[in-house]
């Protein structure tokens, strides 16, 4: 019995030299803080749908459960130190169908999604993501329960195809479409080509697309493992019409509109420098 509660104890001590180790590492070491972040992050993330899993089979591909899942995660930011700030909140409470346009940096751009889950109707969200996201388990797989849409960025064809299919479905239901149209996350100072699929289908469906622009995570550095806390500033812009558009004026969309996000990633670029 003895034996039994030296051993309880020297456990506990070893425990708590652990988390006072973790706790000075994390407060005077950029890289342990950058990795640790990271690491609870995709932790996080991996048992929050461990944990959702077994709901979604009851009534699979349901998109209303991504108001559950994504809002979810927003403990998240304030555990990892981020701050939001979210402006022209009032386009997505309409309740209009639409095509969101959003530039793409990190992983954390799933965050943001999740911090504006609560403006739109239960049920009206639709994500686009890159195919090789639903092998990545349970996360992807949760996703596409959720009526993600995966695509083969190298296939445009297909890719438009399944969108279509997708909002021909979600007609009556004034289905929001959210699309990364850079394809590919990247921290540049400033915005990459847009793919056309998004607008493709904004022009076939007449829907408005809705610019979404997130700052830079100036406060985290891959380069030098850095990830401090900081505040992202979220640009929610004026619909883009396309009522009086044909297909001829695609490439005039797609310039005019990452015309309109460049301008705004610099704008609010320059004021996250300034805080």
């Amino acid at each position: 019995m003895l034996d039994l509660l030296q051993t309880s104890s020297n456990l506990k001590v070893t425990v708590l030299i652990g988390v006072i180790g973790v706790l000075i590492f994390f407060k005077i070491s950029p890289k342990f803080r950058y990795y640790f972040k990271f690491m609870f992050y995709c932790l996080y993330i991996s048992t929050a749908t461990a944990i959702f899993l077994p709901f979604l089979f009851i009534v699979p591909k349901k998109h209303r459960y991504l108001n559950i899942f994504l809002p979810a995660l927003s403990p998240l930011s304030k555990i990892l130190g981020i701050q939001w700030e979210v402006t022209g909140k009032e386009v997505l409470k309409n309740d209009f169908p639409c095509v969101v346009v959003s530039n793409h940096q990190t992983i954390l751009d799933g965050l943001a999604v999740g911090e504006v889950m609560s403006l739109m109707r239960e049920g009206k969200l639709v994500i686009v993501a890159k195919r090789e996201i639903i092998y990545v388990f349970p996360f992807g797989f949760v996703l596409w329960l959720c009526g993600t849409i995966f695509v083969d960025r190298s296939n445009g064809a297909e890719a438009r195809a399944k969108l279509n299919a997708k909002m021909e479905s979600h007609s009556q239901n004034n289905a929001t479409l959210w699309v990364f149209p850079e394809g590919t996350r990247k921290k540049e100072s400033s915005l990459q080509p847009f793919k056309k699929g998004a607008f493709h289908i904004a022009l076939q469906h007449k829907l408005p697309i809705v610019p979404v622009v997130i700052s830079p995570y100036t406060f985290i550095d891959d380069d030098r493992p850095r990830f401090d806390s900081g505040k992202i500033l979220m640009s929610i812009l004026e619909p883009i019409p396309t009522t009086n558009m044909e297909t001829h004026n695609l490439n005039e969309l797609v310039e005019s509109t990452q015309s309109i996000m460049e301008s705004e990633f610099q704008r609010l670029n320059k004021r996250v420098l300034e805080q």
